[in-house]
This record gives C-alpha cells, structure tokens and sequence, in this order.
C-alpha cells in the first residue's frame, strides 16, 4: 500500500507540473503573484499579498512578498473535473525562521485552471479564472488557509 501511494504521489506532481507548465506565461512582462488568507481558531487573521506561487520538481511553492514564510505542498491526489484540476492535498510544510514545520491537514483542496477562460468550481457560482490557482485548507487546530493567484514559475 505504501509503494502505491509513493507512486500516485509521483504521478500527482506530475500532474501538477504539467498544468503548471501550461498555464504559466513565462513572459515576465507582469509578475503573477497571489494572496494568501490565514484565519486563526482565535479569530485573528493575516493577509499576505504579493505572494510568490512556484512549482518546483513536482511541489507547490507558496513564499510572502518578505520571503520569510513559505508553505509547500509537496503531496496531493489530483483528478480533472472537465478542464479544472482538482487535487487533494495530503502533505505540506511550513518553512519560517529556519525551521520547517509539517502541517496538521484537517481538509484540503487545492484547483488548477490551466485553460484560457474562467472555469467553474463543481455544485458553485464561483470560477477559477484564466492560468489561475485556488487553494483551501484546513488544519487540526482550526486554522483556515486561502490562496488564490497565479503560478509565476514553474522548474521541472
């Protein structure tokens, strides 16, 4: 069972690294850049603008304007709906002030939109727009995480 789920996380970077490829521009004319919503259980929330979204070797990587937080999401079991990818995220860490971090998932989706128009979310009003990528989850102690922005690079 382990070797199976070693090789669908393989599989799912891929998958993730393929769309990625697709749907970033590359031409750094406009920086892509996204915003990440972090909602404590206490109430308290940050927001961080700006965020840089890179896919390297089959990861998602999530680092504020500052560069002294990222969040990597280096396992998801990911499937198409239509033209959108929707994954599952199973594995992520937080990287800040030299120590790195495993996060507790509770729940957590992440969608990929690889095409030229605004793709709807299933049983949703909501779309993800063009080359755009939205993600949301959970942890064991409550704390909620939205992102939505655009990949800015994307290394094989």
């Amino acid at each position: 069972m382990k070797l199976f789920i070693a090789r669908v996380g393989v599989v799912v970077c891929a998958l993730i690294v393929a769309v990625a490829a697709a749907s970033w521009t590359g031409s750094g004319a406009a920086r892509a850049a996204g915003t990440i919503t972090i909602a404590q259980s206490d109430g308290h929330t940050d927001t961080y603008h700006d965020v840089v979204i890179k896919v390297i070797h089959g990861s998602l990587y999530m680092t504020s304007a500052d560069g002294k937080g990222t969040l990597i999401i280096h396992r998801a079991a990911c499937s198409y709906q239509n033209q959108l990818m929707v994954c599952f995220a199973t594995s992520a860490v937080l990287v800040q002030a030299g120590e790195t971090k495993p996060l507790d998932f509770k729940t957590g989706t992440l969608y990929v939109n690889g095409t030229d128009d605004p793709q709807p979310l299933a049983l949703s009003s909501a779309k993800v727009p063009a080359h755009g990528i939205l993600l949301s989850f959970t942890t064991k102690r409550g704390t909620y995480v939205s992102l939505s922005g655009r990949i800015d690079k994307v290394v094989e």
